[in-house]
């Protein structure tokens, strides 16, 4: 019983010992980073060199009303017509509507093979044509993503 005892104080505090020089190591490995000045910055690329234009009011106003419709910072925008990545600010639009409407197609043609709508007579041509309006859905979408793929 005794050496349970022992056996189990000494487990116990070994234990702890541990602990305690982990917390150490921890502290100080802190201490050192607050030494060296924090942390390592993450290396992205940073926008450090300036290029300025003048444009005339009407041009100024212009690229305002875009920016904003776009829903960018002026400087963004500028930035992107500069380089000339404007056209890519909304490309997916169509795309996401397209496929809202494959999404559509394929919860009405759900609700069309449910029993209730067995009144209609042509329910499989309306089935058929809802499944090829989706296929031709699919396959324009893919075309563009091949598109996109080979041109870059």
């Amino acid at each position: 019983m005794e050496k349970d005892f022992l056996e189990e104080f000494i487990i116990n505090i070994t234990k702890e010992n541990e602990a305690r020089i982990a917390r150490e190591a921890r502290k100080k490995h802190f201490q050192e980073l607050g030494r060296k000045g924090g942390l390592k910055k993450k290396e992205s690329f940073h926008l450090n060199k300036v290029i300025s234009f003048r444009v005339t009011e009407s041009e100024y106003e212009d690229n305002l009303k875009k920016a904003i419709k776009y829903k960018l910072k002026l400087s963004t925008y500028a930035r992107m017509v500069y380089l000339e990545k404007e056209l890519k600010i909304n490309e997916f639009q169509a795309d996401e509507i397209l496929l809202q409407y494959g999404n559509y197609f394929k919860k009405i043609t759900n609700l069309l093979r449910n029993r209730e709508w067995n009144v209609f007579e042509n329910k499989k041509e309306i089935l058929l044509n809802i499944e090829t309006t989706i296929d031709l859905i699919q396959q324009y979408l893919y075309s563009k993503v091949k598109q996109r793929n080979t041109d870059e």
